[in-house]
């Protein structure tokens, strides 16, 4: 039976719905939704769709999509200020992990490339479930779930040159050798050629388009450039996905990264989805049946040996047993990228259907375990951890219960750094009891030896919160300099007890607005320091003492409103700290000859309808309050915006195209 397009599309959006609703009902990942649909719809089970050119194409667009959209999430700067975790700890567990299954399966009589392929799949892990659960198990902040994001972090990185080496593998043993140094010179050429031309004429392409100030041609632009740099990179012979991850680079150190991706989203989206698809056609679910102790080798391979060579790697890297063994448990299972690895080598002819399909079968299957394991994580790493060991790990809340059990109406003190050290002694001063927990064991050992009250344990998990006694606490203070994590400790001791004062010491501005919605007082130290910098100035230049008061006072009444909001630098945006830490900016834009601003009122473009505040209008030696929205702006006119990443694209789309 042939099929069209619009048919075949057609039948996996329909049959993908529905299995992808399914699989979130049941909090699985949407992947294996879209890889049941492959299956359910194949040439092995319904057989609805043929594994045609068509599908394969649309497929490969997916994938060229989903690179290009890595590529504009990496930054150096971000990378390297994390480079023992991603680099030191990622690049080893890909390497000894891809080494220990390619020796392995040429133990079992693969050949070099069909073990290299296999390694490479097996190292990987998947992303997606993983990062998905662990953010909503709110582990992502805690030691571990660190360590899971570096190195799915660098997994991600080290799929770009395997998927570029694979089709060289399939060229004669003899000359590998010459076709492998062939594709890095045409890689380096392709590189350093790619950033010629987009330094140089990217940021005014871009720019040009965006005066248009039409959305459909910055879109067609986006795909343009993800889709012409992968073709580049596969007319010199080379994976097109290495030429959309260079695109991506490129584009991610311009101001439209977040438009970009933004665009291009719902596309790659789509086509991932189909490619997952495609995916799950390949597999013969008959194999669970004719190959089944294949199929569990695989599946062992992933969910025994790799979390028995990572545990003793993070531990490597000095981290407790206990985060060791929830880190390898967390990583217990195939990925995307081995799953793409396996159809590349599949389609390469380096592997034939009776390799393919019992690897695909037990990537597919661990990924189902998957949740399971990282459900249960902390309990399975808790009996895998020796007893030895469990002082300093799962057991520090029977510690933490035997030490506190005498405490009554106490202050819980998160951290024990100069804060909070120097709380605990006032709290003492008054005869308050106070009990403070910590995660730095010599910081620990050193004052408790000095009979500080001080234990071991990690905050953000509720049994050692329960474990100190916070349903019998007077108060909770938090003073741990990391805002996601004061969150997350706010909220369990919320959860667990409901009507506790809490009180967060914040660092961060930007964050004192989530902390009060987890249920905690906010005292802003570093909004409190400035006014305490620019009060002792005033009072140095000779302004009245009750006039810096009251005026220090005013900005306190505001809630720190106007201390609240910054201009950021290059090196804070390449960092990643834009709009997931800073949910409130300041940004100046320049009414340019061309602008959809010219002669017309902030009121009728409609800035408030973008959730912008006005701050104000520069013009020329003028000041203009940001209330005045009756005013016709004019070329050369600074605005003066504040609010969200996302409010403040909007509001520029609206200035520049009228979007």
């Amino acid at each position: 039976m042939e099929h069209g397009l619009v048919t075949q599309l057609l039948i996996v959006l329909a049959v993908g719905t529905l299995l992808v609703a399914l699989c979130q009902r049941f909090g699985l990942s949407p992947i294996l939704g879209y890889l049941a649909t492959g299956v359910l719809v194949g040439p092995s089970a319904l057989g609805w769709l043929p594994d045609d050119d068509t599908t394969r194409l649309l497929a490969e667009l997916g994938v060229v999509l989903l690179m290009f959209t890595i590529g504009l999430e990496f930054s150096l700067p971000r990378l390297l200020a994390a480079r023992r975790l991603v680099l030191g700890l990622g690049g080893a567990q890909v390497v000894l992990s891809g080494a220990l299954f390619m020796l392995l399966a040429w133990w079992l009589g693969r050949s070099p490339a069909e073990a290299f392929v296999l390694g490479g799949a097996l190292a990987m892990s998947s992303t997606a479930i993983v990062l998905k659960q662990l953010g909503e198990q709110m582990e992502l902040p805690a030691p571990h779930g660190r360590v899971v994001t570096g190195i799915l972090l660098f997994q991600d990185i080290a799929a770009v040159p395997l998927l570029v080496v694979l089709p060289i593998l399939a060229a004669d043993p003899a000359r590998l050798g010459g076709e492998l140094s062939l594709a890095l010179a045409k890689a380096a050429l392709v590189f350093l050629g790619l950033v010629f031309v987009g330094r140089r004429l990217l940021p005014p392409l871009l720019h040009w388009v965006a005066q248009t100030r039409s959305l459909e041609l910055f879109m067609l632009t986006a795909l343009l450039l993800a889709l012409s740099s992968a073709g580049v990179s596969a007319m010199a012979g080379l994976s097109p996905t290495l030429g959309a991850f260079m695109a991506g680079m490129l584009l991610g150190e311009t101001m439209f990264r977040h438009q970009i991706e933004a665009d291009i989203r719902p596309f790659r989206d789509l086509m991932l989805g189909l490619f997952f698809a495609t995916i799950g056609m390949q597999l013969d679910p008959r194999t669970f049946v004719t190959a089944p102790l294949a199929v569990a080798l695989v599946v062992a391979a992933l969910v025994v040996l790799k979390p028995l060579l990572l545990a003793p790697l993070v531990r490597a890297f000095g981290h407790t047993p206990l985060d060791a063994w929830r880190s390898a448990i967390a990583l217990a299972q195939g990925g995307e990228f081995g799953l793409l690895l396996i159809s590349t080598a599949l389609a390469s002819g380096l592997f034939g259907r009776a390799l393919a399909q019992p690897v695909l079968g037990g990537l597919i299957l661990s990924m189902v375990l998957a949740p399971l394991l990282l459900r249960f994580n902390g309990w399975l790493a808790a009996r895998l951890t020796p007893r030895r060991h469990l002082s300093a790990s799962y057991d520090v809340e029977a510690h933490i219960a035997d030490e506190s059990s005498d405490y009554q109406e106490h202050v819980i003190v998160c951290g024990y750094g100069r804060v909070g050290q120097n709380l605990v002694r006032v709290l003492e001063d008054e005869g308050i009891q106070a009990l403070a927990l910590d995660l730095d064991p010599e910081r620990v050992a050193q004052a408790a030896a000095a009979g500080e009250p001080v234990l071991f344990g990690n905050a953000i998990q509720p049994g050692v919160l329960r474990a100190a006694g916070i349903e019998r606490a007077r108060a909770l203070a938090v003073t741990i300099d990391d805002a996601v994590l004061a969150e997350h400790i706010v909220g369990h001791a919320r959860a667990l007890a409901a009507g506790l004062p809490i009180l967060v010491r914040s660092t961060h501005g930007h964050a004192d607005e989530a902390l009060v919605e987890a249920g905690a007082e906010v005292f802003p130290e570093g909004l409190e320091a400035s006014l305490a910098f620019a009060g002792q100035l005033l009072i140095m230049l000779d302004v009245p003492p009750a006039r810096v008061e009251e005026r220090l006072n005013s900005i306190r009444a505001q809630d720190y409103a106007p201390l609240r909001v910054f201009f950021h630098d290059t090196a804070e945006s390449q960092s990643g700290a834009d709009a997931r830490d800073y949910p409130e900016q300041v940004r100046a834009l320049i009414v340019a000859e061309g602008y959809h601003a010219v002669g017309r009122t902030p009121l009728e473009l409609g800035l408030p309808d973008c959730e912008v505040e006005l701050l104000g209008v520069r013009r020329g030696a003028l000041r203009l309050p940001g209330r005045l929205l009756d005013v016709r702006l004019r070329p050369g006119d600074v605005l003066l915006l504040k609010g969200s990443h996302e409010a403040l694209e909007r509001a520029m789309a609206r200035l520049m195209r009228g979007a």
